[in-house]
């Protein structure tokens, strides 16, 4: 989509107990450059594409139980490195695709 990962950020928000998070994106450019905006305009394909890089990543073959830089893992997450697996997102990603 044409955004720099350190452009956009996001964080999950718990409404009521026992409910599913929100997932709140915000753009990190001073002022806000709408790409937040842009991924609303375009969530399926952003999902899709998503989708594609998760499930084209060779790590944690052949149950997806890990990743890497590749799909999931940046410097702003590295504390949650142990808990990031490309099984989960692809699982998400799908429910977004197919809705």
């Amino acid at each position: 989509m044409g955004i720099r990962r350190d452009d956009i950020d996001g964080t999950l928000y718990n409404r009521n107990y026992g409910d599913p998070p929100s997932l709140i994106l915000f753009d990190t450019v001073p002022g806000g450059a709408g790409h937040v905006e842009h991924i609303r305009n375009s969530l399926r394909q952003a999902a899709e594409a998503g989708l594609k890089k998760v499930e084209s990543c060779q790590c944690g073959l052949p149950n997806g139980d890990t990743s890497c830089y590749n799909c999931l893992r940046n410097y702003r997450n590295q504390r949650y490195h142990d808990e990031l697996q490309r099984m989960y997102a692809i699982q998400l990603l799908k429910m977004i695709v197919n809705t």
